[in-house]
């Protein structure tokens, strides 16, 4: 029998002096009251309580053994109760950790709007270009993409964050529009650096047809941002995530090149992942369901943002808006 049960029993058979009293309040037999003190008494080596037929009184090893106990039990009440409540007010610090093909700016949405839910606890938010071992690394959460199974993690699909290729419209205007994924080979390209991301890309057309090109930037940087801001200085065209370029889409500061062409990116899909235990603290629980559903919902509508605007590209003469000033102000 657990040990701390075994007290609370000796606790109550002490307040009513009676075996059969407290196997009817507990709702269990005489027998296994008798079998928890004589637990407790085989591992403490001593006699706790006295036994008559008609009533049972502590020994002098019982009475210390009854100050003890009560004062365990009690500390240790405190604490199940103090745990409990922090655990009901959500409180204290949540480590999550994002890959950086999701949009930083969805990312400050989705944390601001955890955190006016659930103000008391304090989010910690790191950025990660790499695949991250977060379990390892102390993290609660990842928003994460191309995870690896893991029997000791768990991850559940948000949705797909593509990747698309864009250039400043001062870019091509010099060097012209590419209509086939081999024109590019011709084009000044920013790339991340080989031990990130492989330099080959796969385009495949409206008929499920696959083109390969493997790029040689002309600049090569260590994560998608300064990529991006490499673009945007008309150094090159580049093959971005589609979070980390779509408010750029939509201001026609970059324009998106092949439109009728999607990429086949093994990395394009984007996972919650948290630890595979049985009991998670609840304010992580109450972060991976708002994070799934915020998430979920922000991918839907940016790749129904996209799909649009590729139908238009398609259907429209493709024109290219003097945006140069704007690209230098958004730098």
């Amino acid at each position: 029998m657990n040990e701390i049960h075994a007290m609370r029993v000796f606790v109550r058979v002490a307040d009513t002096e009676s075996f059969h009293s407290t196997a009817r309040q507990l709702r269990v037999s005489n027998a296994l009251i008798s079998r928890a003190i004589a637990s407790l008494e085989a591992r403490l080596k001593t006699r706790l309580i006295n036994r008559t037929t008609r009533r049972v009184s502590l020994t002098e090893a019982g009475a210390r053994y009854l100050e003890g106990c009560r004062t365990f039990l009690e500390e240790l009440d405190h604490l199940g109760s103090t745990i409990a409540r922090t655990e009901d007010e959500l409180s204290g610090a949540l480590r999550v950790v994002a890959s950086t093909v999701v949009s930083q700016f969805t990312l400050t949405q989705l944390v601001d709007g955890f955190r006016k839910r659930y103000p008391s606890v304090t989010v910690r938010l790191t950025l990660a270009e790499r695949h991250v071992h977060f379990v390892e690394n102390g993290f609660d959460v990842g928003i994460v993409t191309g995870l690896a199974d893991d029997t000791a993690v768990v991850k559940r699909t948000v949705g797909v964050n593509a990747f698309v290729p864009v250039a400043t419209p001062a870019f091509l205007r010099e060097h012209g529009l590419p209509a086939a994924p081999g024109d590019l080979l011709s084009l000044s390209s920013v790339g991340l650096e080989d031990e990130i991301r492989s330099q080959t890309w796969n385009f495949r057309d409206r008929h499920g047809i696959v083109d390969e090109v493997r790029l040689a930037p002309a600049y090569s940087v260590d994560n998608w941002f300064l990529a991006r801001l490499a673009t945007l200085h008309s150094i090159g065209f580049s093959i971005l995530p589609r979070g980390v370029v779509q408010t750029d889409l939509d201001d026609g500061i970059l324009v998106r090149l092949l439109p009728d062409y999607s990429i086949d990116e093994p990395d394009k899909h984007v996972f919650i992942a948290y630890p595979a235990r049985q009991h998670l603290p609840r304010k992580t629980c109450a972060f991976i369901e708002y994070a799934l559903d915020y998430l979920s919902r922000e991918l839907a509508v940016s790749n129904r943002r996209t799909e649009d605007s590729d139908t238009l590209a398609l259907q429209q003469p493709r024109s290219l808006p003097d945006a140069v000033s704007v690209a230098a102000n958004a730098i």
